[in-house]
């Protein structure tokens, strides 16, 4: 890929500053139109529930029940069109550029919020879902997929909370089968700064940088598509404690481990092959580490 800089200087040294940009225009309409309907497909048709990757974002899932904020993580391994598009050769660059040359894709995630009681997210830092045992040199681009507005739910952020340290969160009502955290620390959330977009535009965000976004009290459902960009975690275990992860287990991890007991472990080790940077050394420590210390990320 030739090097190119989407970001200016000003604009890389605002992101280093405050933790986050907002960046219009950065997916093209026809694009825009294209994820937007496969990842409606995909959450109509509740693609990936049985292997534990749609689920309930805010609630215990129900399958008898509509999800009240249906959430899809990786919808690239259900339709591997969404990473050929020049959308994700863009936020590839982008990451780079930010992160460094050895930036990957780390994962994706897609959220519907419903129409008129779509619930909140609420306020946390990415960082917190993470194991404390490493180091992180991540970042979040969240692409709107409409327009996205203060009614509906935009994105808001605290400036300047990337500097700081992982805060304390915790499972919302102490109730830790479900899959949000919110930070229950002191913070300036009168500072808070919303981003609202129009359709193909984004936000980046660092793994630290505390955001949150609120209820879609709109007539129309609010989708986003979110691509989680980082370089290797270095492992440094023992050196800080995230309490508030110990005995997480959510639903979706519950299906997620039956199916691999299935057969689907194989399955999910080929989805992930193309992706993997074997040649890297740094990106094969910590896969390798991964797999031999650590549990699966809260998020997964």
């Amino acid at each position: 890929m030739e090097e190119t800089n989407l970001l200016s200087e000003a604009e890389t040294a605002r992101y280093r500053d405050q933790g986050y940009l907002a960046l219009p225009d950065m997916c093209p309409q026809d694009e825009v139109g294209y994820i937007r309907r496969t990842l409606l497909d995909l959450f109509a048709n509740k693609t990936g529930y049985n292997e534990g990757a749609q689920y309930d974002f805010i609630s215990r899932d129900d399958p008898s029940k509509p999800a009240k904020f249906p959430s899809l993580h990786d919808p690239r391994h259900y339709a591997p069109g969404l990473l050929k598009t020049s959308y994700h050769e863009r936020t590839l660059e982008l990451a780079r550029q930010l992160l460094g040359e050895d930036a990957a894709l780390y994962g994706e995630h897609a959220l519907l919020k419903p129409a008129l009681n779509g619930p909140e997210t609420p306020w946390h830092q990415d960082e917190a879902f993470r194991s404390p045992d490493f180091v992180y040199n991540e970042l979040s681009i969240w692409l709107a997929l409409q327009p996205a507005t203060l009614e509906n739910g935009c994105m808001q952020f605290i400036p300047g909370s990337n500097k700081g340290d992982v805060l304390e969160h915790r499972s919302p009502g102490g109730d830790k089968t479900l899959h949000p955290l919110e930070c229950c620390a002191d913070f300036p959330r009168s500072q808070a700064v919303a981003e609202p977009l129009q359709p193909g535009g984004c936000t980046v965000h660092d793994a630290r940088t505390l955001h949150f976004t609120g209820a879609n009290t709109s007539p129309q459902p609010r989708l986003a598509y979110i691509l989680i960009y980082n370089t290797p975690p270095v492992y440094k275990p023992g050196r800080r404690e995230f309490p508030w992860l110990e005995g997480r287990w959510t639903d979706s991890q519950t299906r997620k481990k039956e199916w691999h007991r299935r057969g689907g472990l194989a399955v999910d080790v080929l989805r992930r092959l193309p992706g993997a940077r074997l040649t890297s050394p740094r990106w094969v420590a910590w896969a390798t580490i991964c797999l031999l210390y650590t549990s699966p990320s809260p998020r997964d």
